[in-house]
């Protein structure tokens, strides 16, 4: 039984509005006082309310304010009169579902009712969905036992409901990324799209254009107008991954966007305003490059207008066990297997540095889920694994190249392993899940030994079906 609330100050045409929705599975409640309305809403939340823009006493962006604060993802639809339409259309930019100008015929009535009710039923079988997730350990994260993590989730909570900028600091692989789309999931622009923009993987003579999109002749070879990533994120959030990499010059082209939310593309004249929250992350000292001079000092206060700290894995060591567990059950389960850890397991990986961070001991977890046959984990299984960090302090003997050159080959071939027993030996569908094509993944597979005579990396261009 779907619930529909009419709040309408014209009793004549809630009740009107009542017969035309008198079918099977519907029932309509009908409120001349929008005060009253929304007490009974806030009471009992319906599926839909069909909500007048202007009445006496309390008008409907006020009514669907205070709903929208409790209750985001209850659809609204507007009804409005001619002279409304305007801030009807404000309205559905904060979150209202549709709106319906008056008169309306029956069958306008019915499908805009039959649109939101279907979406407010997908809504509840997608949180449905989440909560399955979390109780067999399928979400994003665990939940962190560190008191500083915590402190900063909460500072991010707080940020969320707002607009603020936010710069998420933290070496590689603390989980930069996710913190933002948490952000975004607690955000009023969690429906609206998250666009993720790493500005460390953009080549310089392409990130510009692929930042602020180009228009038809703007250079050759553009035979059309293409919005960049910075417009598909209207109504959204942009996340800047690796803000430091920005040069000063796109630096400047920012600033003026973040200023005034507005930009115009590569070769274009007319000015596009673009409404979204900008969250940005680095691993870099941004203060340092300000005083080099390879950072702008106003668009790093801008952007930081909140700042989250994410801690190293190695000074939370209070997370390293029960996110071992977490990600152990998380794999076992997928790779139908049944493994746990000895005491002695969990001590051995308290002794690491995990300069990788969660990605790192993320990945160490998977690679053992798939490769070990099952039962109790001892500290001798780490060895493979352990084998890049114990190098990290052997290599500190050797030049900064020659260290960072094994430490990295040591780091590739360990994770080109894992996926591909996560994938069956299958090089081509392991090449796809870690983003690459398959004659670079061959090469990190070969990381741990020179190429024998005769031996040469296949053409995978050539290959087909494996």
């Amino acid at each position: 039984m779907s619930r529909v609330v009419v709040i309408d100050d014209e009793p004549a045409l809630g009740e009107n509005i009542q017969r035309m929705l008198r079918l099977p599975g519907n029932s309509v409640s009908v409120f001349v006082d929008p005060v009253k309305g929304l007490a009974d809403c806030l009471a009992n939340p319906p599926d839909l309310i069909l909500l007048d823009m202007r009445m006496p006493g309390m008008s409907g962006e006020e009514v669907f304010a205070r709903l929208h604060e409790v209750n985001p993802n209850l659809p609204v639809v507007f009804l409005t009169a001619f002279g409304s339409v305007e801030s009807a259309v404000v309205a559905m930019r904060n979150g209202a579902f549709d709106y319906l100008q008056k008169p309306f015929k029956r069958e306008d009535l019915l499908l805009v009712v039959k649109r939101a009710l279907s979406h407010a039923r997908l809504e509840q079988e997608v949180q449905t969905l989440k909560g399955r997730l979390e109780a067999l350990g399928e979400a994003d994260a665990a939940q962190s036992r560190s008191a500083g993590v915590l402190d900063q989730m909460e500072k991010c909570r707080r940020a969320a409901i707002t607009d603020a900028t936010v710069m998420i600091l933290g070496e590689s692989g603390t989980g930069k990324e996710l913190t933002a789309r948490f952000i975004h999931d607690q955000s009023r622009r969690r429906e609206g799209p998250f666009v993720p923009v790493d500005c460390s993987a953009m080549p310089g003579s392409l990130i510009e254009s692929e930042l602020f999109g180009y228009e038809r002749g703007a250079f050759t070879g553009a035979e059309r107008m293409k919005k960049g990533v910075i417009e598909s994120a209207d109504r959204g959030t942009l996340f800047l991954d690796e803000i430091g990499d920005l040069s000063v010059e796109l630096q400047t082209r920012l600033f003026r966007f973040v200023e005034e939310r507005a930009l115009r593309r590569l070769g274009g004249l007319s000015t596009v305003r673009v409404d979204c929250r900008i969250l940005c992350a680095t691993n870099q000292d941004l203060q340092a490059k300000i005083k080099a001079g390879s950072f702008r000092e106003e668009l790093y206060y801008r952007l930081s207008v909140v700042t989250v700290k994410l801690p190293a894995l190695r000074e939370r060591p209070e997370d390293i066990p029960h996110l071992a567990r977490f990600f152990l059950e998380r794999f076992s389960r997928r790779y139908g297997k049944s493994l746990s850890g000895s005491p002695e397991f969990y001590e051995a990986l308290l002794k690491e540095r995990w300069p990788g961070n969660v990605r790192q001991l993320k990945n160490a977890m998977e690679r053992l889920s798939a490769l070990h046959p099952g039962g109790v984990l001892g500290p001798d299984d780490l060895g493979e694994e352990s084998s890049p960090m114990e190098s990290a302090c052997s290599l500190s003997a050797l030049p900064w190249k020659d260290a960072r050159e094994q430490y990295l080959a040591s780091f590739e071939l360990s994770y080109a392993q894992a996926v591909l027993a996560r994938c069956g030996g299958n090089v081509s569908a392991a090449a796809r899940e870690a983003g690459v094509d398959r004659k670079t993944f061959y090469v990190l597979l070969k990381r741990d030994r020179e190429p024998q005579a005769g031996e040469s990396i296949p053409q995978v261009e050539l290959e087909s079906g494996e």
